[in-house]
This record gives structure tokens, C-alpha cells and sequence, in this order.
């Protein structure tokens, strides 16, 4: 097997290594444990060897004196007239400081992301994909269609706190530890749900957040500004949190209907075709329009499997006899066929 020096890495990220040291570098990057080797080289790189020393904060005081202080030239003007010798000073002054402004923000902007991908490891399902996940921790996630998880790519383990971090929906079978060290799980949608070694399903997107307990117990944390409220589960339960803030605690008959997508399976218990709307969009990414309140509150009970969004709209066709028509933006508008 290809072993690989540090010295031979930090050469690659200096931009001097030969082709065949490329493809050595291409064939030890085949086994997936020293991709996380190669990061860690690569952040102790940036580390040693920062690549940028601006004097970011002259340059950015400068920049927008120059705003409030000045009349900003068109640029197609400092191009195309005749330039005094005043002017010319003047403008080329101000495009250096621009121009160093510019680099400074977009250098900043690309070192930032390029940070995130060194610090987290990260994880994204397309549409009507699902993905299993082994944390280092020997928890595992399963994740549903167009949904992102990250967590730390090193010592996630060993911190006081694991954290992972969900925009979308997954399922969670959390390892107990010894020490009971917490197991946060944080959405972008102001809920977080701590964990005690447990299984549950969260579900964080725009419309709203959900939490169905599975078994063991979880806190949840209803965040707002700089105040939390928290309630605690029992197995059985579901909160939820909509778009307006207002949240609900309620028992449901069969937790397991709430992961049923992770076997290509919608189960619907009186659901209205609205919600089947919304459901279809967020794993398919099929945009739906209900020409019809009558119709857009129709409710649907039954148990389907669907690997794309037309086996399921051909689903509802014949259950609820409907029709469709595609937009040009690809949006299927749904009404009634009438005899």
C-alpha cells in the first residue's frame, strides 16, 4: 500500500509536485481514512503557511471613507476619457484601494468556506436520495432526500458536547457514553434537540420542525434571541414548531410512520393533499400548485411506495381523480377531472 510523508503533502499544497507525485497523491486518496489525514496536513498548512497578509483593516477604512466622502467614478468613464495628470493620480488610487478591498473580501470569503470543509465534515442527499451515516462515535444517521448534516471532523468523540448539525431531515440512534456526555443535534429552524442515548427522527425545514421520540429520552429547545425554552419527551411523543413560533406536544400511535422514507414509503393518515404537496417538493423537488381550496384540503389515508415524484402523483391521480398540467417552469398545477 502507497504510504505518503507530510513533507510530500505540504509540497502538493505549495503547488511543486510532479505529476507522478500527483498521482501517487490521486491513488492514497482512494482509501477513505486518508482523506481525513490529508485535511488535517492541509489545515496544519494553512496554519504555517497563511496565505494571505493584508493589512485588512486600512484597506477597508479607506474603502469606505472613499464612499461617504467622495463621488464614486463610473468605471467605464476612468476607461474611456482623457485622463489629467490630477485624475489619473486620483482614479488609480482609488481602483488600487478598491481592487485590494475586493481581493481582501472575496480571499476572506474563500478561506472562510474552505475553513468549514477542513473543520466539518459534511454530508448532502439530492433530491429523492437517502444516506447512512456512522458518526465517530459509533452513532448512526440515516438522512433523508435534500437534507445536509455536518459534525466536526476531528475529536468529535472526545468534546465535552457532540454536536451535529441538520438542515433537513434524519434519523438519529445515538450512542450512550459512559460519562453521559450530551449529544446536541442544532437546526438552522431555532430548535435543537439534546440527547441521552436515544433514537429519534427530526425534521427541520422552512415550513416548520418536528421531533418524534423512538425510545430513550430527549430535551428539546425551543430557541428565541437569547431565551430558550425546553421541553422534555417520553417515547411516543412529537413537537413541533411552525413557521409563526407557536409549538405542540402530542402522543402518536405509530412512531415508526414517521421514518417510513428511509424504505421509499409516505404514509399518510388523513393528510391532506396540501400536505402531500409539500412532502413531494422537500424529497423530489417537484413544485406542485392546488388550483383549489376545496381540493387542497382533500385527505388521503394509506400506506404507498414511491421512488419518484410521478409514482406518486400518478398515486394520487387515481385515488382522488385528478388531472395536471406542467408549467414552464416545471410546476405541475393539480385540479379535478369532471365528468
Amino acid at each position: 500500500m502507497t504510504t505518503l510523508s507530510k513533507n510530500i503533502l505540504f509540497e502538493h499544497f505549495a503547488g511543486r509536485t510532479s505529476p507522478l507525485q500527483k498521482k501517487m497523491i490521486a491513488d492514497w486518496l482512494q482509501n477513505p481514512e486518508n482523506k481525513e489525514v490529508y485535511y488535517k496536513w492541509l489545515e496544519d498548512y494553512e496554519n504555517e503557511f497563511p496565505q494571505i497578509m493584508a493589512d485588512k483593516e486600512s484597506a477597508k477604512a479607506f474603502f469606505f471613507q472613499k464612499i461617504h466622502s467622495e463621488t464614486i467614478p463610473d468605471f467605464d468613464l476612468i476607461v474611456e476619457e482623457e485622463l489629467t495628470p490630477e485624475k489619473s493620480i486620483w482614479q488609480l488610487t482609488w481602483f488600487k484601494w478598491t481592487s485590494a478591498a475586493i481581493i481582501f473580501m472575496v480571499s476572506g470569503l474563500t478561506l472562510y468556506l474552505q475553513k468549514d470543509q477542513l473543520i466539518y465534515q459534511n454530508y448532502h442527499t439530492a433530491y429523492g436520495e437517502t444516506q447512512s451515516i456512522d458518526l465517530p462515535d459509533g452513532s448512526k444517521v440515516t438522512l433523508n432526500a435534500n437534507s445536509t448534516l455536518k459534525h466536526k471532523r476531528f475529536n468529535f468523540e472526545k468534546e465535552a458536547t457532540r454536536e451535529v448539525f441538520l438542515d433537513g431531515e434524519a434519523e438519529f440512534s445515538v450512542k450512550h457514553k459512559t460519562d453521559n456526555q450530551r449529544f446536541i443535534v442544532r437546526t438552522s429552524q431555532k430548535l435543537e434537540v439534546e440527547v441521552l442515548g436515544t433514537e429519534f427522527s427530526v425534521f427541520a425545514r422552512n415550513r416548520g420542525s418536528k421531533v418524534v421520540l423512538s425510545k430513550g429520552k430527549v430535551k428539546v429547545n425551543f430557541l428565541n434571541g437569547t431565551s430558550k425554552r425546553s421541553v422534555m419527551m417520553k417515547p411516543g411523543d412529537l413537537v413541533s414548531l411552525d413557521k409563526t413560533g407557536k409549538t405542540e406536544i402530542k402522543a402518536v400511535k405509530n412512531v415508526k410512520s414517521y421514518t417510513a422514507w428511509k424504505a421509499h414509503r409516505f404514509v399518510f393518515d388523513d393528510t391532506s393533499l396540501e400536505e402531500i404537496s409539500y412532502q413531494i417538493a422537500e424529497t423530489f423537488g417537484v413544485q406542485i400548485k392546488i388550483n383549489s381550496e376545496e381540493l387542497a384540503n382533500r385527505t388521503v389515508t394509506g400506506t404507498f411506495s414511491a421512488d419518484k415524484a410521478d409514482d406518486l402523483i400518478s398515486i394520487l391521480q387515481e385515488l382522488l381523480g385528478l388531472q395536471y398540467q406542467k408549467n414552464e417552469d416545471g410546476t405541475l398545477v393539480l385540479s379535478e377531472v369532471y365528468e
